[in-house]
């Protein structure tokens, strides 16, 4: 299935709030002080639709998402892609901008904090898209794999930023190659070594991975969690394992300490 991004440059609110504030007005010292451009943070949220997903799980990842975007700060990434079915043939359902800049490096000014408030108030709108229960009549598969290498794109093109995946998903891969859902065409033992010596791994190098949806108290769930965390490790990601989650009550801030 093709499908084609939906979603419009969110700046709307940015200029407006840099037009109707555009005046000096100092704040006291907030407190925050701007990072170097290497720790800003990429924040990628991937999204499964698929109809293993249940519409409570849904409206789970909806709120973690924008409670997280809550913290965002000036100059972070934020991108929000949802899973492919079936190949990277498919065009992607996809949308990231970038948390608008201080106008000065130490200090910020009433318009500075009003753009990002209302920057984030965008974000928390259009996350809605991604994590709607409905219409999904449609969808052929889940193809986690595939994403992983769109992640790894946007990886690529923010070097300078410090990454974090929040994949919101019950981990079945289910497409025409391999299905997890039952155990019903696992991979075999060494797939991932194999795929690794062939170089068809996603470059996924300082990644740090949360999984939010997944089950890890039945065997055949923790067949799957042991799959994906050899995977992970190959691709150079950090997938801890307080950080492959069912329900988990919020994301975290850092979810890898001393990266």
């Amino acid at each position: 299935m093709v499908r084609r991004s939906p979603f419009p440059a969110l700046l709307a609110g940015a200029v407006v709030a840099g037009i109707v504030l555009g005046g000096c007005q100092d704040l006291a010292q907030s407190g925050h002080t701007s990072e170097p451009e290497d720790t800003r943070d990429l924040l990628i949220f991937v999204f499964d639709r698929s109809n293993s997903v249940q519409e409570h799980e849904l409206t789970q990842a909806r709120q973690l998402t924008r409670d997280r975007v809550n913290e965002l700060e000036h100059g972070d990434r934020i991108v929000a892609l949802e899973l492919l079915e079936e190949s990277l043939d498919e065009e992607p359902r996809r949308w990231s901008q970038r948390v608008p800049n201080r106008q000065f490096e130490n200090q910020e000014i009433r318009r500075d904090s009003v753009a990002r408030a209302r920057f984030i108030q965008d974000v928390r709108d259009y996350i809605v898209r991604f994590s709607d229960p409905e219409d999904r009549g449609g969808i052929s598969g889940t193809d986690i794999l595939s994403t992983l290498h769109l992640v790894a794109s946007e990886i690529q093109a923010y070097p300078e930023y410090r990454p974090t995946l929040f994949l919101y998903s019950d981990m079945l891969q289910a497409n025409r190659v391999m299905n997890m859902e039952g155990l019903v065409r696992m991979p075999p033992d060494n797939w991932v070594q194999t795929q690794a010596e062939r170089g068809t791994l996603p470059d996924l190098e300082g990644l740090c991975v949360v999984i939010v949806g997944a089950r890890n108290d039945t065997r055949a769930s923790q067949i799957i969690k042991d799959f994906w965390v050899e995977y992970f490790e190959a691709t150079g990601a950090t997938l801890q394992n307080g950080n492959y989650n069912y329900r988990p009550v919020r994301l975290p801030e850092r979810p890898c300490p001393g990266r």
